[in-house]
Formats: C-alpha cells, sequence, structure tokens
C-alpha cells in the first residue's frame, strides 16, 4: 500500500506557543479532513466527487500527534491495495499530492498547473471536473481558515513531509473562498460553453465582458430544451465557430468581489452572430 504524509502548520499568534483555541482547532482539522477526502476520493475513484465526504473510498486518513513546542500535524494517507495497484506504487503519493495541490489552489484562487500524468488526465477531461471540485471543497477549506479568521495574521503551512513543496493559507486565501451571494440577477449574459456536465450541471463557460473563463452551475428552473443550448455552444466551440448563448443568472463572489460562478436560471441562444 502507498500512503503520503502531508504536514500542517500554523504559524504566528498562540499558534508560536504551540496552542490554538479549542474549537477554532477543532474547527480547522475538520475542514482539513473533510477536503483532504474529497481530493483523495475524486483521485482513486476516476474523478468522482462526494461533496459531503468525511472519508474517501480506497484510502484511510490519520492524524499524528502535535509536536512539542509548535502547532503542527502529521497527516498520513494510506492507500489500499487496489487504489495503489491502479495508480501505480511508485507515483501514487506524488499524484495525490498534485492533485491536492491543484484542486485546493483553485478554490483559493492560485495558479498551479498539474505535473503528474494522472492529474493531468483529469485536467484535460470535457467534462468540468475542476469546477466542480472546487465548488466542494470552499467549504471545508474555508473552516480549514478558521484560525485566520480570528487573527488575520495566521499563516497555515501544507507541505509534503520531508519536502520543501508547500502550500501557505492566509488573510487572502480565506477571502477568496469566504463567499457571498448575489442574488440581483444579471441578464443577458453572452459567452460560449467551454465545458459542461450534463448529469451535474455544472459547466464553463468563456464570458464575453469578463474575456475570460468562469464556472457556471444551473438552477431547477433551466429546462430540458435550455438546456441543449449549452451542448450545442460547446459543440461549436470545438468546432471553431462562435456558439454564443445568452443567460440570466445570479453571482457567487469572494470576499474581494471576484466573480467564483454563476448561477444560471435562464439560457438562449444567440443566432445569427
Amino acid at each position: 500500500m502507498a500512503n503520503l504524509q502531508i504536514k500542517v502548520s500554523y504559524h504566528h499568534g498562540t499558534a508560536e506557543e504551540g496552542r490554538l483555541d479549542l474549537y477554532d482547532a477543532g474547527v480547522s482539522i475538520q475542514g482539513l479532513a473533510r477536503a483532504l477526502a474529497v481530493s483523495t476520493h475524486a483521485l482513486i475513484n476516476d474523478g468522482e466527487i462526494r461533496k459531503r465526504a468525511n472519508s474517501a473510498t480506497g484510502a484511510e486518513i490519520y492524524i499524528s500527534p502535535s509536536r512539542r513546542g509548535s502547532f503542527q500535524e502529521i497527516i498520513t494517507i494510506v492507500l489500499n491495495a487496489d487504489a495503489t495497484s491502479s495508480l501505480g506504487y511508485s507515483v501514487a503519493g506524488a499524484a495525490l499530492w498534485d492533485l491536492v495541490k491543484w484542486t485546493w489552489s483553485k478554490a483559493v484562487d492560485i495558479d498551479y498547473e498539474p505535473e503528474t500524468a494522472k492529474v493531468r488526465r483529469l485536467e484535460s477531461r470535457k467534462e468540468p471536473f475542476i469546477g466542480e471540485i472546487e465548488e466542494a471543497l470552499e467549504t471545508p477549506i474555508e473552516r480549514f481558515h478558521r484560525p485566520v479568521k480570528r487573527n488575520r495574521d495566521v499563516v497555515i503551512s501544507v507541505s509534503r513531509n520531508r519536502t520543501q513543496d508547500r502550500m501557505l493559507f492566509n488573510c487572502d486565501t480565506l477571502d477568496a473562498v469566504s463567499l457571498r451571494y448575489d442574488n440581483e440577477m444579471s441578464a443577458g449574459i453572452i459567452g460560449n460553453v467551454t465545458r459542461y456536465n450534463i448529469l451535474s450541471g455544472f459547466g464553463r463557460m468563456f464570458v464575453d465582458d469578463l474575456e475570460k473563463t468562469v464556472s457556471f452551475m444551473l438552477t431547477d428552473n433551466v429546462t430540458a430544451h435550455q438546456k441543449e443550448h449549452l451542448t450545442w455552444s460547446m459543440d461549436q466551440a470545438n468546432r471553431d465557430l462562435a456558439g454564443k448563448i445568452s443567460f440570466d443568472a445570479t453571482k457567487v463572489l469572494s470576499a474581494k468581489g471576484a466573480i467564483k460562478r454563476y448561477v444560471i436560471e435562464e439560457i438562449c441562444r444567440v443566432e445569427n452572430d
């Protein structure tokens, strides 16, 4: 069986004295556990996303005692024999760390490109894997930041144990996952679909006014006929045609006002573009 050890260290504030507020620490570790379960399960189950996961099928996740003199935890993710075999024993740990870095970085708006073949295959899927897992990770990663909410000077380091390869979570990454919902409807947004999952209703769309690609999800108000416009748009874009659609949606925003995703209510096709 393969495993991955992750070191989690809390810096500044009372963490420098080797202690954290009990409630803050509990919430943070719970968020960490759920975020690791979501990412681990997705890697070893062909991209399947469990949005309320407390465990990962095919793996066990353990925590070791804090080290004396600091607030630092060692997390060990142990993959079972089947998961190890499907990933390859020699690369399983690297692939899991790569997926954690990629998906968590996306959730907190940090640029990161996957480095392993297994994770690059998930990235290249037509289905919008990254947009859907990003949505699943936002709440647990926001909870992981709980000590930062109390003291915005706190920095949490997550690294692959015994290496210098790490991610840092601070007040800026907290703001990226502290979401608010703008319930004011924005009408007539123009764009074209780049990825779309018919089953989940999640997708990615290039939005003309923003000049960038943004995630979207559908409400129950979107009819089956309107959903056909999404697949049409994606097919047109894949053939280097315009494939523009117009949609009405509310927005999910970060604490700094950046658009994290659109929640679409109605869709129509833009003709003769």
